[in-house]
């Protein structure tokens, strides 16, 4: 059985995520150990991103652009992504990672971000088809190689961690 679902919240969350992240990244820039310059081109990313998803929101909010059929169980997946984003807090994100000092941990952090991003930028894509498609293939492909570059320096950092 189809139903109606409004992504609004979906959207919403995206932004929100988007907003996050880049605020987790320049924190994380702030500490040149850790790579200002690669974490502080990570969040303008991120920040061109929550612009997007923003404008959409404003473009098609109020009006039927943001509903779509689904299944059921599409929708109860959605809902569970939404409420169970490890984004939502933000101050709670910040300040774990204002308390580390351990470089890993920071590397984790953008990894989950990074892969949760993927994962919901994918979905959006299976949602709407053909909502701004190019955007949504430039965000995916920005994802994933953010993904790459975080999974390579976090490796980068366990290599060099060894041989200390």
């Amino acid at each position: 059985m189809s139903k109606q679902l409004d992504a609004t919240e979906f959207f919403k969350m995206m932004a929100a995520n988007e907003k996050t992240v880049a605020a987790f990244y320049r924190q994380v820039a702030s500490d040149a150990k850790v790579g200002a310059a690669f974490f502080e081109k990570l969040a303008k990313d991120e920040d061109r991103h929550f612009d997007i998803y923003t404008a959409l929101l404003k473009k098609n909010e109020g009006t039927k652009g943001l509903s779509v059929e689904v299944s059921e169980d599409q929708a109860a997946y959605i809902k569970l992504l939404v409420e169970n984003n490890m984004l939502k807090d933000a101050d709670k994100l910040l300040q774990k990672a204002a308390k580390s000092s351990d470089r890993d941990e920071i590397f984790d952090l953008a990894e989950r971000a990074e892969r949760d991003s993927v994962l919901y930028v994918e979905e959006l894509i299976t949602l709407f088809p053909n909502m701004q498609t190019e955007d949504f293939k430039i965000v995916l492909k920005e994802e994933k190689d953010h993904l790459a570059q975080v999974l390579n320096r976090r490796m980068e950092n366990k290599m060099t961690s060894l041989r200390l």
